[in-house]
């Protein structure tokens, strides 16, 4: 990779993470706030790690968001009760933090 693509590559994903925030910030404070609580969720449970995962998942999370806030629904009448379990289940495919650190150990010992 050359350095252009590393610095346009690194601007470009700055930018649509930027678009991405932008977005969940123009949903109403409730729906916003499930957003927030449910990506520092993602983070601190180490959810995701690849940047193109990242995108789909929060992406994905603020569509739903969007459709329950035009709809007048509750973030829990899409969710469940259990919002962990759903950002798990959002998270299942995703490589996760602890997935790049068990390689890295299991790489590390010959």
């Amino acid at each position: 990779m050359s350095i252009l693509e590393k610095i346009f590559g690194d601007f470009n994903e700055k930018k649509a993470w930027r678009e991405m925030e932008k977005r969940a910030k123009a949903l109403p404070e409730d729906y916003y706030n499930a957003y927030k609580a449910m990506q520092k969720y993602l983070w601190n449970t180490g959810g995701v790690m690849d940047w193109q995962e990242t995108k789909f998942i929060f992406t994905h999370i603020i569509e739903l968001l969007e459709e329950t806030a035009a709809d007048g629904k509750r973030v829990k009448e899409v969710t469940g009760d259990d919002v962990a379990a759903f950002c798990d289940a959002l998270a299942i495919d995703a490589k996760s933090w602890v997935d790049k650190q068990r390689q890295k150990l299991n790489d590390a010992i010959k």
